[in-house]
């Protein structure tokens, strides 16, 4: 899942963090409603707490100096309640029944992070009657139970609704009165492997900005009423069972800042309107089924930051007008059938840096691997002085390589480009830039003598220089280095002399 490791900047979650608000203290004890406190005190003592997690609260004392739960200045009432554990911290915390949670009718937010909720049957029942809640997330909660029959009137004031990592949903279909929630602005249901189609309409999701609902088994088409929605700017589905064609058509959707529907069964071409949604930052289609070629229209897209079309079928030239494109800090076409010269693109975006429009590239990783591109490496690459990540393996380039080529490359930590009819001539002195934890260039031309520079990467962990023309003994300092190496390829080579014993039970 290459795309996925560019994470949604600025917006996706952190899932891991420990969220327990600090308490707010009152001055004015005489408003506080005392059924609130006694509702938490029943909490405390009903709940299964071995690790002490709520030690904080104590009973007798104000439930408003409890970490975690925060009240109104004003009112006193408990406004905001956060129960929240890291979802691999050692701590068990179960609830058994959110009964008490009826007396809490001003709490606003209600957060219960990885706590074990699954013999709290009527958890939806409890909770919809709260009539001031904006704000509900259940995540990690081994929630196993959702009605599908329920008045969504009695949300009508939710904005955020959050269930995922649910995973015992997965007999379960996403009920309808989920999707008719108008106030709500952001819906999370992922990693929950719901079953069953998304709904075809009608919806009323006239506020929803934010649509995650990956990693579910919804085996259907894109519904229409998605592209209909005219605020909404995150849209991820990755990992759902998604097929078919993406609409060739769009309604509204603007203002889409963020779109991941990696890993799923589309099958249709690029459609023209993703070209212009000119707010787009992040493009994810990898690893699916998509045909056609990339439109040069793809230079409209101005705000881009990550564009992942990984492992498709996508073919034709290219699209060199990429490197017009000054905020791209990601660009993964690898896996596909794109053909024409490399050094087409990479002269694009040297004149684009070149007119003075940008001092620099902003591109850190590149992924070009595994088509069918020609031609020579430009030494233009060597100015990419934040590229960190650089693939172009198993493709049908020739050519000489040299030090000019990774001159300020001194950002790089992963190069792949085996399997080329590629030259390396650099000096028998040469000191890199870089230090790579990953080189691979076998089948590259490097030898006869045994690459010197490889001395210099002290962080190296995975070498290929197989089937590289190398001749002679493997120098001792090299042996020495491989202690460090988790990987380590030199086959196919010229090699004389003998593999030390501590080497040999190192790979074994």
């Amino acid at each position: 899942m290459e795309w996925r490791e560019y994470n949604l900047r600025g917006k996706e979650k952190n899932l891991f963090k420990i969220n327990k608000s600090s308490s707010q203290t009152t001055n004015n004890e005489a408003f506080k409603e005392i059924n609130e406190q006694r509702a938490l005190e029943v909490l405390k003592k009903e709940v299964y707490d071995p690790s002490d997690f709520l030690s904080s609260w104590v009973v007798q004392k104000d439930c408003c100096e409890w970490e975690g739960v925060v009240c109104n200045n004003l009112t006193c009432h408990v406004i905001d309640l956060r129960i929240s554990i890291d979802r691999f911290d050692s701590r068990y915390l179960r609830i058994n029944n959110l009964e008490w949670l009826s007396s809490l009718s001003s709490l606003e937010n209600l957060e219960i992070e990885s706590v074990d909720l699954s013999k709290a049957n009527e958890w939806l029942q409890v909770i919809s009657m709260l009539p001031s809640l904006v704000d509900l997330r259940l995540y990690n909660c081994s929630l196993h139970h959702i009605t599908p029959l329920l008045d969504h009137h009695k949300f009508s004031s939710l904005k955020s609704l959050d269930l995922s990592s649910n995973d015992n949903f997965r007999r379960s279909s996403i009920p309808k009165w989920v999707f008719n929630l108008p106030n709500l602005v952001s819906l999370d249901l992922s990693e929950c492997y719901f079953t069953g189609p998304l709904p075809d309409g009608p919806v009323n999701l006239t506020s929803l900005t934010t649509f995650n609902a990956s990693q579910n088994s919804f085996n259907c088409r894109l519904p229409k009423w998605l592209f209909d929605l005219n605020n909404l700017e995150y849209l991820v589905l990755y990992d759902s069972g998604i097929e078919g064609a993406i609409q060739s058509q769009s309604g509204n959707v603007t203002k889409l800042k963020y779109l991941d529907l990696f890993s799923n069964y589309l099958n249709s071409t690029i459609p023209n309107w993703l070209y212009g949604c000119k707010d787009l930052e992040s493009l994810g289609l990898g690893d699916n089924n998509l045909e056609g070629t990339v439109s040069s229209l793809i230079s409209n897209l101005s705000s881009i930051i990550n564009i992942g079309l990984s492992s498709n079928m996508i073919s034709g030239k290219l699209p060199n007008v990429i490197g017009k494109l000054g905020k791209l800090e990601y660009l993964s076409l690898s896996n596909n059938l794109f053909e024409g010269d490399i050094s087409e693109l990479f002269n694009v975006w040297s004149n684009f840096l070149s007119l003075g429009l940008q001092n620099t590239s902003s591109l850190s990783t590149l992924r070009l691997g595994n088509n069918k591109l020609t031609g020579a490496l430009p030494k233009s690459v060597g100015q990419f002085s934040m590229l960190e990540d650089f693939s172009i393996s198993n493709n049908m380039l020739e050519g000489v390589v040299t030090e000019s080529h990774f001159s300020k490359l001194t950002h790089l930590r992963y190069f792949d480009a085996s399997k080329n009819n590629l030259t390396l001539k650099v000096s028998r002195n040469w000191i890199p830039s870089f230090q790579v934890t990953t080189i691979k260039i076998g089948g590259w031309n490097i030898g006869p003598s045994f690459p010197m520079w490889l001395r210099t990467q002290n962080q190296i962990m995975y070498v290929d220089i197989s089937d590289c023309g190398i001749q002679g003994e493997v120098p001792t300092w090299f042996w020495k280095l491989s202690s460090q190496i988790e990987f380590l390829n030199i086959s196919h080579n010229q090699f004389v002399g003998e593999v030390p014993t501590i080497l040999v039970d190192q790979y074994h």
